[in-house]
């Protein structure tokens, strides 16, 4: 367990607005935060301070989040560094991770990603004590076999020692990682009994790796309890002798959690947090591929913008909870009216998007719209409220109407603002507006 009241930090962060709210979120969960505004301010306080984290702003003037990363490992410093980067700077996050980074977070329009800053935090600062944990165990070999069992046996990773593919020995730790009690419950069995098949031939080549170069690297994979629940594990090994045979121990740790925070961060940086609809920056991903397609295979393509009428009143009147539930159910009742390969994305406020890929005909977009101002014309009960709203909707089509991403938005807004000012709802095509 970190004792995070004893965790310093210092945050890189050249926006001072965003660098209070980081500051004032991380000292209210009980860490001691410093701030710099810059990297090249931030080196010079490393160099005075001791810290246990390093939060580092990729985008920074007078030494960027990469910098600071080269400058640390060139003075020799194994501080851990959390980048943080902004939507669509996946790329550099993964060069940061490369270059010794220990995670990273990916900045949204909504700060959502603040409330995982702690848990990625401790992530990090558990991994750098398992690092230390890990030399303390080699240094301990080579001083005693005794100590080296005594560090083994507290090690909060799984130790096993395998002889010709059959346990014989598994410390405290890696016995409760698999569900075993004693040790006579695995002792003489084969190691493969408890990896998962999918991964029993990687654990054979592993093996082989080890036996001819003495010792393999961190890998991800899965295990086997001995209930036959499945978990997700990294693992190394070495090879060496034991009881004067040749033998191969392996190190494991449960990854199931560490799994779900990335997955948990990922869903941040794609999807809308509240209606579960992939957000802008996933939508003009999607939007993307779907054009190169349309034009390799000459598909037709439609966007459809959509604005829900009397939104604003609902919100105001019954209060933005009520406003919530509705834009997360209209959010369903929308993906509801389309097909599983089209997308249906919220945009931001009471605007969502909908990409119809692979349609035949523009007349295949007005069949969807119809669809979705049905369905959103359907009235809804929502914490005891009956709510009624319509929906204005803009269409744009490929290749009539644009042949890049930008214009076919543009002219599907413009689409759309034109059904708003008539008041009534319904949708149009751009391409009927200059008919009028």
């Amino acid at each position: 367990m970190i004792d995070i009241t004893m965790t310093r930090i210092l945050c890189m962060e050249d926006d001072p607005g965003l660098a209070l709210l980081v500051q004032r979120n991380l000292q209210r969960k009980g860490y001691v935060i410093d701030v710099a505004v810059d990297g090249e301010e931030g080196l010079k306080m490393v160099e005075n301070n001791h810290y246990e984290l390093l939060l580092v702003d990729y985008n920074m003037p007078f030494c960027g989040g990469i910098d600071v990363i080269h400058a640390l490992s060139q003075k020799g410093l194994s501080i851990p560094v959390i980048m943080v980067t902004g939507q669509g700077n996946e790329e550099v996050a993964v060069e940061a991770l490369k270059m010794g980074a220990a995670d990273y977070l990916v900045k949204d329009m909504e700060l959502k990603y603040l409330e995982l800053l702690p848990v990625v935090i401790d992530r990090a600062i558990h991994q750098q004590q398992l690092v230390k944990e890990r030399k303390q165990m080699i240094e301990a070999v080579r001083e005693s076999e005794e100590r080296y069992r005594r560090v083994v046996e507290l090690s909060p990773e799984g130790i096993a020692i395998h002889v010709e593919g059959k346990f014989v020995f598994i410390n405290p730790a890696g016995m409760k990682f698999l569900g075993i009690m004693k040790q006579e419950q695995i002792i003489g069995k084969p190691f493969s009994a408890f990896v998962h098949p999918d991964f029993r031939e990687l654990a054979d080549e592993r093996t082989r790796l080890m036996e001819k170069e003495g010792d393999a690297p961190w890998i991800e994979g899965k295990f086997v309890r001995l209930d036959g629940t499945e978990f997700d594990v990294e693992t190394a090994g070495v090879a060496f002798s034991y009881g004067g045979k040749a033998a191969i121990q392996i190190i494991f740790r449960d990854t199931t959690e560490e799994k779900a925070v990335k997955e948990r961060l990922k869903q941040l940086a794609l999807y809308d947090t509240l209606t579960g609809l992939p957000n802008r920056s996933l939508f003009f991903d999607r939007m993307g591929q779907l054009l190169v397609l349309a034009k390799r295979n000459q598909y037709v393509l439609a966007l459809l913008y959509m604005d829900l009428d009397h939104f604003k009143h609902i919100n105001d009147t019954l209060g933005h909870e009520v406003g919530d539930l509705l834009l997360a159910e209209a959010g369903k009742r929308m993906k509801g009216c389309t097909r599983g390969a089209d997308t249906v994305a919220r945009m931001g406020g009471d605007e969502f998007i909908g990409i119809c890929g692979r349609i035949t005909a523009a007349g295949d977009a007005a069949v969807v719209a119809q669809k979705i101002v049905a369905a959103l014309s359907e009235p809804f009960l929502l914490k005891g409220q009956v709510c009624s709203v319509g929906a204005s909707i803009g269409i744009s089509v490929y290749p009539n109407d644009g042949d890049d991403v930008e214009t076919l938005l543009h002219k599907a807004d413009t689409a759309m603002y034109h059904v708003k000012a008539l008041e009534r709802g319904g949708y149009r095509f751009y391409s009927e507006l200059a008919q009028t």
